[in-house]
């Protein structure tokens, strides 16, 4: 049992996974938050664990780049008569609806999916290298005034082994974030890009 602690703490030091992140934005890379009243909707994903976190992340990642001018969805309910669930791809139709009930100009979606977690939380030398931990986090941005989505975009996390520090501890297992932190720190990914990427004027 001590043989197995000590293995795991000297790999925290020196065999340390991660993943790697791709981005797709689609359309809408570089917008304008300076305008307009925004509304975060309720996230929605596959991960009973952190889907509140989703949540709470995006929105603590979104008010850096909002400010006062967004609000969140169940807040605006209070004072607004607004259907309990709004899905994630909407119509022109929605959109209208939308519009029409809570008089805001922008909606933001998000959407978590955790695809795998076959690689675990450790991962050794000869595991099969096709094991990965993966997730993938999508938001679709909506401006409600012009009835059109104006920003599709999404990022994809897979754990990825990282070599040793030292060559001698190659036989080390590796620790992998987990599919569900990988969502999570997808979702604060994207959403930097879109801040670092936003319009200045």
């Amino acid at each position: 049992m001590k043989k197995i602690f000590l293995i795991l703490i000297i790999s925290v030091f020196y065999s340390c996974g991660g993943a790697k992140y791709n981005y797709f934005l689609d359309t809408g890379k570089q917008l304008d938050f300076t305008n307009g009243k925004w509304i975060l909707n309720s996230t929605k994903s596959n991960s009973r664990i952190f889907d509140s976190e989703l949540y709470n992340n995006s929105l603590k990642e979104f008010k850096k780049i909002l400010g006062d001018s967004l609000i969140e969805m169940n807040d605006l309910r209070s004072t607004k008569l607004v259907a309990p669930k709004i899905k994630f791809d909407l119509t022109d139709s929605d959109l209208n609806e939308l519009k029409r009930d809570t008089d805001y100009d922008y909606l933001i979606n998000i959407d978590g999916n955790v695809i795998s977690d076959d690689a675990g939380t450790l991962s050794f030398p000869n595991q099969n290298e096709n094991s990965s931990n993966r997730a993938s986090v999508s938001i679709s941005i909506y401006d409600l005034n012009a009835e059109t989505l104006i920003s599709s975009s999404q990022a994809y996390g897979k754990t990825q082994n990282q070599d040793p520090i030292f060559p001698d501890n190659s036989h080390l297992p590796t620790i992998n974030p987990s599919s569900h932190m990988i969502m999570l720190k997808g979702a604060e990914k994207l959403i930097r890009k879109y801040k670092n990427n936003q319009l200045k004027y």
